[in-house]
């Protein structure tokens, strides 16, 4: 996904359920890749600074907000997306590569 993720400027996560936290959003930000999100459920706090957020079902403002994005906007956005997703990880489940399930 990371090779996906950077070949894009935006990640558009406009929620229709309160989310407790949307993962897409923090895969995305480690590959400096920014969201536009909805201001529901645990979105916000996957954004943090990373991103921006909009009120759901209200599309002609999403499409306004994309608009008005530049590039350095938009890279400034992705270098916050990347520090803001960076502390929410760990290596890929030590457990289980401890207990021989997946290589070490």
């Amino acid at each position: 996904m990371d090779a996906l993720y950077a070949r894009h400027r935006l990640l558009l996560a406009p929620s229709t359920v309160p989310d407790a936290f949307p993962r897409v959003i923090i895969e995305a930000g480690l590959a400096g890749t920014p969201t536009l999100g909805a201001l529901r459920g645990g979105t916000p706090e996957a954004v943090g600074t990373g991103g921006l957020l909009l009120p759901p079902g209200d599309p002609d403002a999403w499409a306004r907000t994309i608009r008005k994005l530049g590039p350095d906007r938009l890279a400034g956005l992705g270098r916050d997306a990347r520090l803001r997703a960076a502390p929410l990880t760990r290596p890929c489940l030590p457990e289980l590569a401890a207990a021989g399930i997946i290589p070490g």
